[in-house]
């Protein structure tokens, strides 16, 4: 199969129309360019640092005015802008702007050349053949070419990297090197969620001259790409400062400015308080913002601000266990003394009312999940509810009954001397806090005492492994049902948990190219995952996205993440 002019409205395009025509804003905008934003990875940006301090200049071939600083809020620092180095949702906001991919999501989610021009598919779906367009150079003025694409996925894939991307490309076996711009991936087995994976910026392409002069510890601090934004300053636990690519030639169609942005600034600060947030977008010192929902129907109402909500998403919430890495003996090694016990996790799925939580904390901005799949996936299957967990609070004490806790003293259980006091663990961010608090209570009720500890996501995600706590109010997002590989491929949590049934119908999943045969064969796997409870599925959040009225032509692409090249502010 062959793709010309990097355009390629794949099986998977049907799909993606539909969930985006779906989408709706509580308030019509003044410029009819959005696209419905998912709670994963979401981005925003704020009109801060402008003042009268503010030039603005103008581009003659479109009149609009340049200059000003887009400052972006967002609740915690990033861990690395190297996309070999991380998963974290506020590190991929802003290293997506610093690197572009080989190919991108169209507003369809169909896929469309970006770095590349146009790729061909082997018969047998083995090789990938990518011709890449000419000229384009990093921000260090060293030239794209084939051999650095090769450096960057020889680098991924390498075990010292230690890189979690390569999980998500784990039938790649070579790349080669065939011209000055053309190169090919070599691919053990079929994998058809290849090109989906590829359009998200753990895949973007890093100057190769970049990584080897930081080396591979620096680099995630002084990051180097081809994308409209370059890195210029980290000051950390503060913010981060990008500044546009001055050469930059844009390919994406989901972006009218083919030059360079508008802005002279973009940077993302750390506001860790949604309070803070919401005074700073009322102040002007940010002009987007995610809007906690109990602040979308004063948003909406004002003429000040846009409001963007999107009707469905592709993250997925959940509470995840301390996991011990599988053995000969185990493929799932649950952390005791709590919930190393079916029975018990079993309760705390029936104990919990995410219904509750969905109205109480979320103000309904939320779809209930009974499986691991978000709902705005292709492959996701409402019938998944049939097979999850309902609130029964009575059938969650009767099974602590049997697994031998006993209610003691002020109504909490014990066993063998040991109360039933697990640690649950949240980053501080957004609506985390209030529902974890809500989950604490619920799990009251049935004889539980939950000790609860917050702390960045940063800190979070580095600390994980260490086991400390006992489970987890956790999120993943991805546009690609390949999710629920990803989700199990990590080195903590739910990352651990790695039963052979489960592990076989996703592998085939992703060697099977009709969507139909994907969909059963990952809804046979959310049935198993669900029978371990390896997880309790809760939501996918609809995350509404704030907008001072100032900045125009702000967009959010067909994955949730915010576009910032077309984004200007009116002199």
């Amino acid at each position: 199969m062959s793709y010309e002019a990097g355009r390629a409205n794949s099986a998977r395009q049907n799909a993606g129309s539909e969930w985006m025509h779906s989408q709706i804003t509580r308030r019509s905008l003044m410029k009819s360019t959005m696209a419905a934003a998912t709670a994963a990875g979401i981005s925003g940006g704020t009109l801060g640092l402008i003042g009268e301090a503010t030039a603005f200049r103008a581009f003659a071939q479109d009149a609009k005015p340049t200059g000003g600083s887009i400052v972006v809020a967002r609740a915690g620092d990033s861990d690395s802008l190297d996309p070999a180095h991380t998963t974290a949702g506020v590190s991929f906001q802003v290293f997506t702007n610093i690197y572009d991919t080989l190919i991108a999501y169209d507003m369809d989610l169909g896929y469309e050349g970006i770095l590349a021009e146009s790729w061909e598919i082997s018969e047998d779906g083995t090789e990938y053949t990518f011709k890449l367009r000419e000229g384009i150079t990093f921000h260090d003025g060293t030239d794209l070419n084939a051999e650095a694409v090769k450096f960057n996925f020889d680098r991924l894939m390498l075990p010292e990297t230690n890189a979690p991307a390569a999980g998500w490309i784990t039938p790649l076996s070579e790349t080669q090197v065939i011209d000055e711009l053309t190169f090919k991936f070599v691919l053990s087995e079929p994998f058809s969620p290849l090109l989906g994976n590829l359009c998200l910026a753990y895949f973007g392409i890093a100057s190769p001259t970049a990584v080897e002069e930081f080396g591979d510890e620096d680099f995630g601090r002084n990051p180097v790409g081809t994308g409209p934004w370059k890195f210029q300053e980290w000051i950390a636990g503060e913010q981060i400062v990008l500044i546009p690519n001055e050469d930059y030639q844009n390919f994406h169609s989901t972006v009218e400015n083919k030059g360079r942005p508008y802005a002279d600034q973009l940077i993302f600060r750390n506001i860790a308080e949604d309070a803070t947030q919401m005074a700073a977008l009322e102040t002007g010192e940010i002009t987007v913002t995610p809007l906690p929902p109990r602040e979308v129907s004063r948003f909406e109402d004002d003429d000040q601000y846009h409001v963007f909500v999107p009707e469905r998403a592709t993250n997925i919430w959940f509470l995840e266990w301390s996991m011990e890495p599988p053995t000969e003996e185990s493929d799932q090694i649950y952390k005791g003394p709590f919930f190393d016990d079916i029975r018990v996790r079993q309760a705390v799925a029936y104990a919990i009312n995410a219904d509750e939580i969905i109205q109480s904390v979320f103000q309904g901005l939320a779809i209930r999940n009974y499986g691991l799949l978000p709902t705005g996936h292709f492959a996701y299957d409402p019938a998944i509810e049939e097979h999850g967990y309902h609130f029964d609070l009575e059938k969650a004490k009767a099974l602590l009954d049997e697994a031998g806790w006993v209610e003691g003293d002020g109504g909490v259980r014990e066993k063998d001397g040991v109360k039933l006091e697990p640690l649950l663990w949240t980053w501080n961010a957004g609506n985390n806090e209030r529902a974890v608090q809500v989950i604490q209570n619920q799990l009251s009720a049935a004889g539980f005492d939950v000790k609860i500890e917050t702390m960045e996501i940063a800190t979070l995600f580095a600390r994980q492994a260490e086991n400390v706590c006992d489970f987890v109010l956790m999120s993943w997002g991805w546009p690609e049902p390949h999710l629920m590989k990803m989700m199990v491929d990590a080195e903590a949590g739910l990352g651990l948990y790695r039963d052979a049934d489960y592990l076989a119908l996703v592998d085939e999943a992703a060697r099977t190219t009709g969507q139909d045969e994907r969909s059963t064969l990952y809804f046979q796997a959310n049935q198993q995952a669900l029978a371990d409870v390896a997880a309790i599925p809760l939501w996918t959040q609809l995350t509404a996205t704030g907008v001072r009225g100032e900045l125009t032509d702000f967009k959010m692409g067909p994955t949730g993440t915010a576009i910032f090249e077309d984004a200007y502010f009116e002199g």
